[in-house]
């Protein structure tokens, strides 16, 4: 059975084509803003040029994601709390909650058997900690690799309840001259800080085994922070960026 997921995020669209519950294609681009359609198509045809299909050929498509409604073609469209909760499921069956931390939200949920028991996402002051980031790196002639890379005992500090702060604090420090790096630093924590807020949003928490995923897991010294302050060893998935897609894929397999 071929069966493809599509998740429309903010600034990224990920795009995966499943074959027999693998993994046979897949694709990742700008999501783009008014010619998101455009580009979804266009993203969509890479990952169907990789697994070597056509369009025709996949049974079910269902999307997912902020920019789910601009897939026209999908077959349906679930909301990212229920693909990332699949997501996590096909490679860690004992999952207890999982988070799904990208460019715009941070999505936490607890999971008790087949049902989603509470979820929550960062909805207090402003959102956005992926976008937040790469921003500040582009501002500091960083990549987002080397900002990630970025760990170790902290010089200065940033607001940590709001990226609007956090910014404020940031450019102030560096106007005063301090090392960028460490402003790089202070920036990975305070946004881990900021998630750690959403996971304790939390009513009735179960730590026992928690899957992350989503872009910011590639941020390295933003996910050892992040366990630290938590206290909890996340599980990655081997495909974190694309987990959303493959959530989506693997129900319209099972629909």
């Amino acid at each position: 059975m071929i069966t493809a997921g599509i998740d429309v995020g903010i600034a990224y669209t990920k795009a995966v084509v499943l074959k027999d519950g693998k993994v046979a294609g897949k694709a990742c681009g700008l999501s783009g803003g008014a010619k998101r359609p455009a580009n979804v198509q266009a993203i969509y045809d890479k990952a169907l040029a990789e697994a070597g299909v056509k369009a025709a050929d996949v049974e079910k498509v269902f999307a997912t994601g902020k920019g789910k409604f601009d897939v026209s073609f999908a077959d349906d469209r679930l909301t990212e709390v229920v693909t990332a909760t699949q997501a996590a499921k096909l490679t860690t069956p004992k999952v207890t909650t999982v988070i799904d931390a990208g460019a715009d939200e941070i999505v936490v949920g607890v999971v008790e058997g087949e049902k989603i028991n509470e979820f929550v996402l960062n909805q207090k002051c402003a959102a956005g900690l992926g976008l937040f980031l790469e921003s500040m790196a582009e501002r500091f002639d960083m990549t987002v690799e080397e900002l990630g890379a970025l760990d170790g005992p902290l010089s200065v500090t940033v607001n940590e309840g709001c990226v609007v702060f956090a910014e404020l604090d940031a450019l102030s420090l560096a106007n005063r001259g301090t090392d960028l790096k460490e402003i790089g630093k202070a920036l990975n924590e305070a946004c881990a800080w900021r998630a750690s807020m959403t996971i304790n949003d939390i009513y009735k928490q179960n730590k026992d085994c928690v899957v992350i995923m989503g872009g910011l897991v590639k941020n390295g010294a933003f996910l050892k922070a992040l366990e630290r302050i938590a206290g909890v060893k996340f599980v990655v998935p081997e495909e974190p960026v694309y987990a959303g897609a493959i959530g989506a894929a693997s129900l319209a397999a099972a629909s």
